[in-house]
């Protein structure tokens, strides 16, 4: 539950001043998504990785950073108060790449992920039921040759863009081949449990992801799959919510955040699906 807050005067000198953003933003189709992050109770903050389905990923879109535009607008009556997000940006020249991204990414339903220079944070446009989708226009004359190029919701929405601070996913979840495995920086935050014939119990032979990072197990399935329990597993000491027991049942997630506690490394339950 949303539980109102004081809203004082942000941090800074000026803190409403324009913040430079990353130049090369991160689109996501809808439909490779596997798992979509909940929202926790103040209904932006997102928790834990998108996940994606076996073979797909992430791309990302060079854009000019100066002429980078995310927005919201509200829609409708006092009592039927929707949101409409859009983002507007700029990619230079009018490269066969670009004109090809135009015409296969028309009508796709997608998610935008870009992040600033100042914050911890990326924020996520769209959403799964209310996607964005992409349309172009061109100039190519005497003053420039670029693609302006607007992201926006057909869909309303009661969401605000959300804030993201999980992984961005441009390979295939680390296969560990047993249940017992390293957790670290080399392998990533995402893993994909082995499907197994006599099942065994999921630990973790090493931890050495930041504190507060996010860890994501997805499920291969088998006869006889694997279980994760609230124990001691290995170097880390499992906490799931109410104590019960996850399966890596095929494209079963669970995420995982990480409390390093010096003496003791706690992987706490976000969610699971």
């Amino acid at each position: 539950m949303y539980i109102p807050i004081n809203i004082t005067k942000p941090k800074g000198t000026s803190p409403g001043a324009a913040t430079p953003k990353d130049p090369n933003i991160t689109i996501v189709l809808v439909d490779d998504i596997l798992t979509h992050p909940l929202r926790d109770a103040g209904g932006v903050k997102m928790l834990g990785n998108i996940v994606m389905k076996p073979g797909t990923k992430m791309y990302q879109l060079y854009q000019s950073p100066s002429k980078f535009k995310g927005s919201y607008e509200p829609e409708g009556d006092e009592d039927t108060v929707t949101y409409k997000q859009k983002v507007e940006m700029e990619h230079p020249g009018d490269s066969l790449e670009i004109n090809e991204f135009i015409t296969n990414w028309t009508g796709k339903n997608v998610l935008v992920i870009f992040g600033s220079c100042s914050e911890n944070f990326r924020k996520v446009y769209g959403t799964k039921c209310a996607p964005l989708q992409v349309k172009a226009t061109s100039q190519d004359d005497n003053d420039a040759r670029k693609k302006m190029l607007v992201f926006e919701q057909y869909a309303k929405s009661a969401f605000l863009p959300g804030h993201y601070t999980g992984e961005l996913v441009f390979d295939e979840p680390f296969a560990p081949a047993t249940a017992a495995f390293d957790v670290t920086e080399a392998n990533g935050h995402q893993y994909r449990i082995p499907a197994l014939d006599v099942t065994a119990d999921i630990s973790f032979t090493a931890l050495s992801l930041p504190h507060g990072s996010t860890v994501t197990l997805i499920g291969s399935g088998g006869e006889d799959p694997a279980t994760l329990t609230s124990a001691v597993a290995g170097q880390a000491t499992v906490i799931l919510s109410a104590g019960s027991d996850w399966t890596a049942l095929l494209n079963a997630t669970i995420q995982l955040q990480v409390f390093d506690a010096g003496a003791t490394k706690y992987l706490i339950e976000v969610a699971r699906s």
